[in-house]
């Protein structure tokens, strides 16, 4: 896979906060009971605490006691395919984050995330953690890859092929498994610029050569999640706990140093979503053929042309469909209204 490299150049500044951050949304799992989180795995009824599943099965989510530090913790189990069906997600619905969002302090507009991830048992290649989403494409994430014990940052960027990428080489450090990380990452709505931190560390603003941040982006989700990474012959299962997700000033999170590294695995947009008839793919590399799946398994037809999917005979309601580039193979989650 061709590797673009980073710029790098040290950037220092000092903020003084006089707005107080708001909390948009914030979980830590404690108040719900030990054993599978419910619902169902196609996103539409919630399990305990208003939790939604996407994809696998229903034992795959579960609370548990992972130590006694943490309490009570989410725990998803993914696959062991480079499918897929490998894929987990969970999210919190209804309009809450993006009202919260809405109704912010004038000055707060620095959208800030935070989590504790728990590389567990960090076998095949996945990547564990969370990010934000507008109503069109992700925002800001950061992961651990159980592939190279690293972590990488998701974030959008413009340029001669717009989309939502993962960012690798953000940093050497490497977490073993059975490991407790703290991860942090920040969009600014004014500029775009993105930052991630990693435990204790500096924290480091994203730049890629060739690519430029767009701000203007309101977050409607927040996924905790794990994904399969090319390649992936193994499940993992991961922990989650503690995070919170804010409304802020620029403060003293940015005392920052610009990142060099490499972009890794690009991730496609699709968009409307939802879509009512057309379902466009957004990727600087060719699609060479597509696949829809709807959440009991079932393969469905869809026609692919230029990049543009004809979705119009589809059913109403959730679906994954299969982007192959004949390199790589790549999930994106869509709803047909």
């Amino acid at each position: 896979m061709k590797k673009i490299l980073l710029s790098a150049f040290f950037l220092s500044a000092t903020f003084v906060s006089t707005v107080q951050a708001q909390v948009l949304e914030a979980y830590n799992y404690d108040a719900l009971t030990l054993g599978n989180v419910g619902g169902t795995v196609d996103g539409l009824t919630a399990g305990q605490g208003g939790i939604y599943s996407y994809y696998g099965a229903v034992a795959d989510y579960n609370i548990a006691s992972i130590d006694a530090a943490h309490g009570k913790s989410l725990q998803i189990k993914n696959g062991s395919t480079a499918a897929t069906a490998s894929s987990r997600y969970t999210w919190m619905d209804g309009m809450a984050l993006s009202d919260a969002w809405a109704a912010r302090t004038a000055g707060n507009d620095f959208l800030y995330g935070k989590i504790e991830i728990y590389t567990g048992t960090a076998t095949g290649t996945n990547r564990s953690g969370s990010y934000l989403a507008s109503a069109t494409s992700g925002i800001v994430g950061a992961t651990y890859n159980s592939g190279t014990k690293q972590i990488n940052a998701m974030m959008y960027l413009s340029g001669a092929a717009s989309g939502f990428y993962n960012i690798t080489g953000v940093s050497t450090a490497t977490f073993p498994a059975n490991t407790w990380v703290t991860l942090q990452y920040a969009y600014d709505y004014n500029t775009g610029d993105t930052y991630i931190k990693i435990g204790n560390g500096t924290p480091l603003l994203l730049s890629v050569t060739g690519y430029t941040t767009l701000g203007g982006s309101d977050p409607v989700e927040h996924d905790v999640f794990t994904s399969y990474a090319t390649g992936n012959n193994a499940s993992t299962t991961a922990g989650f706990d503690n995070y919170v997700i804010e409304a802020k000033v620029a403060d003293q999170f940015l005392g920052a140093v610009e990142v060099k590294g490499q972009i890794g695995s690009e991730i496609a947009t699709v968009y409307p979503n939802p879509a009512v008839d057309v379902l466009n793919i957004s990727y600087s590399k060719k699609v060479k053929s597509v696949e829809v799946y709807d959440f009991s398994g079932k393969k469905i037809k869809a026609n692919l042309t230029e990049n543009k999917v004809d979705v119009s005979n589809l059913a109403k309601g959730t679906y994954l469909i299969n982007i192959n580039t004949g390199v790589e193979v790549q999930t994106q989650k869509f709803i047909k209204k």
